[in-house]
């Protein structure tokens, strides 16, 4: 576990750079520039509608690089791999662009009454799907390197940097918001070149390809494993956004998407520590498929289950603890507080989603991988009716029931399907005294009673007080327990270069 630590933990500081910038664009930058229904097109589905297109013309390719890189390790053939991971995306951005094309008539009728924005940017979508593809596609080369930090630094930091430029620009009307637009599909070609630049000096780009992979002997084997993940990686794209893809077409379009998009924005900083672990994990998994090393296989998976669930129990604390807070000092609180209720059921989806541990990457890379892309199409096809049955009564709310209650339902399918094939799971005793801690700490902050809205320096208290608690009684319970050894480790470890850093100082 020591090298998915460390890369997991260098990768989630700067997802969480990248979130903070983010939530500053969402809450500060875009409310005071934009209108309810330009934010829920610039921050909702300009930047959704395109990873969920990508998915298709990907064709599979970060998946299957996974799985079989351990086959590509001399330079010959490392060569081969990474004209792969160029290539074959190209196949999947033509086919994409036709089919796209074809399908505008349906496009237009699905969106045009409630979200007429969506149909005027109907073709920006192709060139932002085109730099998705590619900085995707360079990244998941990266993470077979073991790599994730700097990738996810040009990801999460740069292009959002990029944004809240755009936005500025926008805001004091140097640029219009068609340019805002244009520049944003810039920055991802301006991405892609940091990705080269960083290939380049760590010595893993290539500037000559080798078509050899088609003769590999692992190629045909690729190719049928690429065709099932194409089915299981739409999916996968789809369903984080599939509520901002619905929404638009509905009453209240992109104003309601808007809400829905900052509500659970909040809850999903939860998600980020999975996020990186799962980038860092899913090569060792591999790797050890390829020695039947199930032992190993089983560590993992119970150690990435506590300890994602210990440190998404710790946020969702502190969000939900504060959630009434957070609400009260943002701007335009009485538009964006309706989403209360969001935060809760998208912060529960994610806690079970992190809590089952890494039961998809397990799967993706063992004998039993066509199941997964039967789970994942199961999920979509189970969002898709209850959002359809939700949205219309409840709206974004709705949208959130949906996700809750179909999340949870496909994790449990997972874990059990898995707990019958190879005989692990999970879950342990720690488990169980992670979420007796969580209930203690929330049942104490919840009657510590509410400052007087409007204001600001009680509110901070308050948000300070009821933070503190949580990090007492559910962070010192966990240290104290000696529930996880890894985060024992990691605290005892920083508690130590705190000490050293002091004393060097006094010397």
């Amino acid at each position: 576990m020591g090298i998915i630590v460390r890369q997991g933990f260098k990768s989630s500081i700067v997802s969480y750079v990248g979130v903070v910038i983010g939530i500053f664009n969402i809450l500060i930058l875009y409310n005071q520039f934009m209108t309810q229904e330009q934010l829920g097109l610039y921050a909702s589905t300009l930047l959704t509608f395109p990873v969920i297109y990508m998915s298709f013309a990907l064709l599979g390719v970060p998946s299957v690089a996974v799985r079989f890189h351990s086959r590509f390790q001399d330079h010959d053939s490392r060569r081969q791999l990474f004209t792969f991971i160029i290539v074959t995306p190209l196949v999947g951005l033509a086919a994409f662009v036709v089919l796209y094309l074809l399908f505008k008539p349906l496009y237009l009728k699905f969106y045009l009454d409630h979200s007429p924005m969506l149909v005027r940017y109907y073709y920006v979508f192709i060139p932002l799907t085109v730099g998705m593809v590619y900085l995707l596609a360079l990244e998941s080369y990266s993470r077979i390197n073991l790599r994730i930090a700097v990738p996810s630094l040009i990801r999460e930091v740069g292009l959002r940097l990029a944004n809240s430029l755009l936005v500025i620009l926008f805001g004091f009307k140097i640029i219009t918001f068609d340019t805002m637009v244009n520049l944003t599909v810039v920055s991802y070609g301006v991405a892609i070149v940091a990705m080269l630049i960083y290939l380049y000096f760590q010595k893993r780009l290539y500037t000559s390809l080798d078509f050899g992979f088609i003769r590999h002997p692992a190629f045909k084997e690729m190719y049928r494993y690429g065709l099932w993940v194409l089915l299981g990686g739409a999916s996968a794209a789809l369903l984080p956004h599939i509520e901002k893809v619905l929404l638009p077409a509905f009453e209240g379009g992109l104003g309601s998407t808007a809400i829905f998009d900052i509500a659970s924005r909040i809850a999903l900083v939860i998600s980020i520590p999975r996020n990186s672990i799962v980038m860092i994990s899913a090569p060792i998994i591999s790797e050890a498929y390829a020695r039947n090393d199930i032992a190993h296989i089983d560590t993992i998976y119970k150690k990435s289950s506590l300890n994602l669930f210990i440190i998404g129990s710790f946020l969702f604390l502190g969000i939900w603890a504060n959630i009434d807070s957070i609400f009260s000092i943002i701007p335009k609180s009485d538009i964006y507080s309706q989403g209360k209720w969001v935060v809760l059921m998208v912060g529960v989806s994610r806690i079970a989603d992190m809590m089952t541990g890494l039961n998809s990457e397990i799967l993706t890379n063992s004998r039993f991988y066509r199941f997964d892309i039967v789970f994942m199409l199961f999920f979509t096809v189970l969002i898709l009716f209850s959002s359809q049955f939700l949205i219309p009564l409840y709206g974004y709310n709705g949208a959130a029931a949906a996700a809750l209650f179909s999340t949870v339902t496909y994790n449990l399918v997972k874990l059990f399907f898995i707990k019958s094939k190879m005989g692990i799971q999970p879950f342990t005793v720690a488990t169980a005294k992670v979420l007796a801690l969580a209930l203690l700490a929330y049942a104490v902050v919840f009657f510590i009673p509410k400052p007087a809205p409007g204001n600001l320096t009680l509110t901070l208290i308050d948000m300070l007080l009821r933070s503190v608690i949580v990090a007492v009684i559910f962070g010192g319970g966990i240290l104290a327990w000696k529930i996880s050894e890894d985060i024992s480790a990691g605290f005892n470890a920083g508690w130590h270069f705190f000490k050293t850093g002091i004393l060097r100082m006094k010397e």
